[in-house]
């Protein structure tokens, strides 16, 4: 029974760590420094508190499992995501999650499903607390990491630089700061879920030095929210404190003397700060931001802007997120009715939305973006899952909701009742018991801001753990009531516990090689950077041999072997060469065979067969076809279309060409390279006047470009 104990007393610190850990770890080190980290920290700690579930019933010779409402909305949940991803558009990609995304997949719903029900199964009220004081620890960090990045100085830089300031992100980060998510709008999410909760225990603190810590706690999060500048995080939590603080009044009226204070205490600081410091909705700052008052100009420096390498407008917001959003959306119902049933397959956004992408994407800014989420949670579902998953997700959200009002509902009786009973003054009713019920008021609140903030955007590694766990926190507050399943006892203990032993020791060194390669691959991109191409095929070959069924690596590989062979043939090195090309079509096949939807893997196809066809011209016939299938995928990318008809000029299919890079122009009206190129096979063929019309239409875009009238004056003479 020690063991046993040891076992409990391990997951009751164990999970305390993930939600402490999570938010904070990033790395350097890998090709996508955050939520890659951060999944594979939820995948290995996940690992280590179900093997310590496992150890529990088979020390104790039973199945430890406590049934909560949930579970029926969950098993069909989890029945629709399994459909889905067995007729997926890509399999590989619906198990482990969209490369560089990484949450999302169905492996990672596993894991935080299996979180879940080992939170329920294994934990009590106090451990919730427990938990809770380990998230206002990591909140706190975070949220002084965030200010102190608005006010231009990053710990990360700190760390990676030696310069306590944030030069060394692309992003302009004081503009819309990011921490240690990765992104302004994860991060507000992330802190409208802890505010509401923070709030819970300023308004029940029993002393005056416990509640100036949880008010400057809450104000502190507030902030770093607001220097985020992201509008979803913020009407996210806008919503979550209405519900919560109109629960909390509702539910004992005999009470709101006692919290008014506070209330006001509380959004009074609320409200200073966006006096200070504006909010991310220029239409609030105009009524109360100082600088309006001052100079209205100021306001725009509160407009979201796009700093370069942070992620597409709908991440980071901007002047045209609004219209790119409604024209992913489009492409999303699109998706949706091709794929009615069981849509294209989890997390396959990024290959189903470009064969049904809008054409009017073309005329935005971010025209060549590849967008692999549709910036609705909602919306993702139906596409990639379909009505079924769409159907059961939204049944899930319901049913839980339904579960807290008759709570609420129960509780508002309850505290009638004990009124009643008392026969003396409202002040004498148990406060303990009310203040308690208060915890799953926050924490049902905070839960709603996920469901706000997704609607513009999507779940990260952070936010999926406590949409998921939020409920377990709750059930294991409310004490509902378990029965434990009957189970057949084990005879002998040792033998599963050696083996329980030998499957998580090979379960977690799975995820460290998947760390591994990753590591290796993101090595390898370095180097091929540096042109230092030899290195780099060695580092990504380390990273194929560790996981030798990611497409991802198997294409990078083929492009760092062609490259290769293209140096050999240069050097006159032909047997080298053919083996490296052979090496480099090897490499490609395996990753289109794995992963045949993937058009950023049909994009390296043909940029390896357009590196072969410079010493071997059979190639540039590969390439053409490769080109062919992409577009096949893509029908509306003009980007493709256009070096299809650089290909058709390459092999002398004038004719083709000229027509093929039109249908690019028709795709694109403003597309400057393509029209670029057109003029310059017009001047080829010495059709000046047509060229000189090209070159006036992009001047159009450029005027006054001094390249473009010099080319357009050289051609009339």
């Amino acid at each position: 029974m020690k063991l046993d104990l040891f076992l409990k007393k391990l997951i009751s610190i164990l999970f305390p760590v993930l939600f402490f850990l999570v938010p904070l770890f990033f790395l350097p080190l890998n090709y996508e420094l955050f939520e890659f980290n951060k999944i594979i920290l939820v995948y290995f700690l996940t690992i280590l508190i179900a093997a310590a579930w496992a150890g529990r019933m088979i020390i104790q010779k039973k199945f430890i499992f406590r049934h909560t409402p949930l579970e029926i909305p969950i098993a069909v949940f989890f029945l629709s995501q399994v459909i889905s991803t067995i007729f997926s558009l890509d399999p590989h990609t619906s198990l482990f999650g969209y490369y560089s995304r990484f949450n999302g997949g169905f492996l990672s719903l596993t894991g935080y499903l299996l979180l879940y029900f080992a939170f329920v199964s294994n934990l009590e009220k106090g451990d919730v607390y427990r938990l809770i004081k380990s998230v206002f620890a990591s909140g706190l960090i975070i949220s002084i990491y965030g200010i102190l990045e608005h006010f231009g100085h990053s710990f990360s830089c700190l760390i990676f630089s030696g310069k306590f300031d944030t030069g060394c992100w692309v992003q302009d980060v004081q503009t819309r700061v990011f921490a240690t998510l990765g992104q302004p709008n994860w991060l507000a999410a992330y802190l409208a879920i802890l505010i509401p909760i923070a709030i819970y225990f300023f308004i029940t603190a029993k002393t005056k030095i416990s509640r100036a810590y949880y008010l400057l706690l809450t104000t502190g999060y507030f902030a770093c929210l607001l220097f985020t500048g992201s509008r979803s995080g913020f009407l996210g939590l806008v919503i979550a404190l209405i519900i919560y603080w109109l629960l909390t009044f509702f539910t004992n009226r005999q009470r709101i003397k006692s919290y008014i204070t506070l209330f006001i205490i509380l959004n009074s600081l609320f409200l200073i700060l966006v006096i200070i410091f504006g909010s991310p909705f220029s239409q609030i700052n105009k009524f109360i931001y100082y600088q309006s008052f001052l100079a209205p100009k100021a306001l725009n420096t509160r407009e979201p802007q796009h700093p370069s390498g942070q992620g597409t407008q709908l991440e980071v917001g901007g002047t045209e997120s609004g219209k790119i959003r409604q024209i992913v959306w489009k492409g999303a119902i699109n998706v949706f009715r091709h794929y009615p049933f069981f849509g294209s397959g989890v997390e396959t956004f990024a290959y189903s939305y470009y064969n049904f992408r809008p054409v009017e994407h073309n005329l935005v800014s971010e025209w060549d973006f590849l967008y692999n989420k549709a910036h609705n949670e909602y919306l993702n579902y139906l596409a990639t899952t379909g009505t079924v998953g769409l159907g059961t997700y939204l049944f899930f959200i319901g049913f839980f909701i339904t579960k807290n009002v008759i709570q609420f509902k129960n509780q508002k009786l309850k505290v009638k009742n004990e009124i009643q009973n008392s026969k003396v003054n409202k002040n004498m009713v148990p406060s303990d018991n009310f203040d308690f019920c208060l915890l799953p008021f926050a924490l049902f609140s905070g839960w709603l801001s996920i469901l706000v903030s997704n609607f513009f955007g999507f779940s990260v590694v952070i936010v999926s753990l406590w949409f998921y766990l939020i409920p377990a926190l709750i059930f294991v507050l409310n004490n509902s009531q378990s029965f434990p399943a009957p189970s057949k006892p084990l005879k002998n203990p040792t033998v599963p516990l050696i083996f329980l032993l030998l499957v998580t020791f090979y379960l977690l060194l799975s995820v460290v090689n998947l760390w591994r390669a990753d590591f290796f691959y993101s090595q390898g991109l370095k180097l091929t950077k540096q042109n230092e191409y030899s290195l780099a095929y060695q580092e990504t070959s380390k990273a194929v041999n560790l996981s030798p069924q990611e497409p991802v690596f198997l294409s990078e590989l083929s492009s760092n072997t062609a490259t290769l062979a293209l140096v050999s043939s240069l050097q006159k090195n032909a047997t080298a060469a053919a083996e490296l090309t052979k090496g480099a079509v090897a490499f490609s096949d395996r990753a289109i065979k794995e992963s045949p939807k993937n058009i950023n893997l049909w994009k390296t196809r043909i940029k390896v067969f357009y590196t072969l066809s410079t010493f071997d011209h059979n190639y540039a016939i590969k390439a053409i076809e490769a080109t062919q299938e992409a577009i096949k995928l893509s029908p509306t990318d003009p980007k493709l279309v256009y070096n299809l008809g650089l290909l058709y000029g390459k092999v002398g299919k004038t004719e083709q060409a000229f027509s093929t890079i039109e249908k690019a122009i028709e795709l694109k009206p403003n597309y400057e390279e393509a029209r670029n190129a057109l003029a310059l096979f017009y001047e080829d063929l010495g059709q000046n006047d047509k060229a000189i019309e090209q070159l006036k239409i992009i001047l159009q875009g450029k005027p006054n470009d001094p390249e473009i009238m010099a080319r357009i004056e050289k051609l009339k003479k």
